[in-house]
């Protein structure tokens, strides 16, 4: 099975951050990303479980900003290095606001695609 990534959504204070986070420091886990007060981005070939108040989803292609305003490009459920590679996973009309605005992370935002 290929490892992909998966979003784990949760309310701040759901206990399964501490969980995570404790996975995490001992690599039993493999967090790509996070911004604690509502998602984290996991690598893993499975549904990451076992914490409790987080929600495994396959993440929406878009972009993702931790809490420190590092950007993490998402699509097809794999990390991709650029906002242009994620507007040309979203096809012709992500193309024609491209061709528009100039400015590929302004149109991931426009788009409803900043997290």
């Amino acid at each position: 099975m290929a490892v992909t990534l998966w979003l784990l959504k949760g309310d701040p204070d759901a206990p399964g951050w501490d969980t995570l986070q404790a996975d995490a420091m001992s690599k039993k886990v493999n967090v790509l990303t996070h911004d604690r007060d509502r998602w984290a981005l996991v690598k893993a070939e499975q549904a990451p479980q076992g914490y409790d108040g987080l929600e495994p989803s396959e993440p929406p292609d878009g972009l993702y900003l931790d809490n420190h305003g590092r950007p993490v490009y998402v699509a097809g459920r794999r990390e991709v290095h650029s906002a242009r590679a994620v507007i040309a996973a979203l096809g012709p009309q992500a193309q024609e606001l491209l061709a528009k605005i100039g400015d590929p992370d302004m149109v991931l935002d426009r788009l409803g695609r900043a997290y």
